[in-house]
């Protein structure tokens, strides 16, 4: 049995590439699904790793700046981060 058969073996990493080129993929899925069930970005990118079974910590590397920009904001109108100072607009 090869490693491609024995999903125990299965890395993060090679999990995540198999399905996304690059983590600009990656970030666009998770937009896309949390805009398509009408949820944040916060909440798709948790279920996304509760359905593949990974943690979120390991897909810290494939989230892109923006991403991250959103899911900061919604986590601060949660108010599970400190507000950050915002110019008026």
């Amino acid at each position: 049995m090869t490693d491609e058969q024995d999903p125990k073996l299965l890395t993060v990493e090679y999990l995540i590439t198999r399905e996304f080129t690059n983590s600009t993929d990656f970030s666009i899925h998770i937009e896309k699904e949390a805009i398509k069930r009408r949820i944040g970005c916060f909440e798709a990118l948790l279920d996304y790793c509760e359905m593949k079974g990974i943690e979120p910590v390991a897909v810290a590397t494939m989230i892109t700046s923006s991403l991250k920009a959103k899911i900061q904001a919604e986590a601060e109108e949660m108010n599970l981060l400190k507000k950050t100072a915002k110019l008026p607009v």
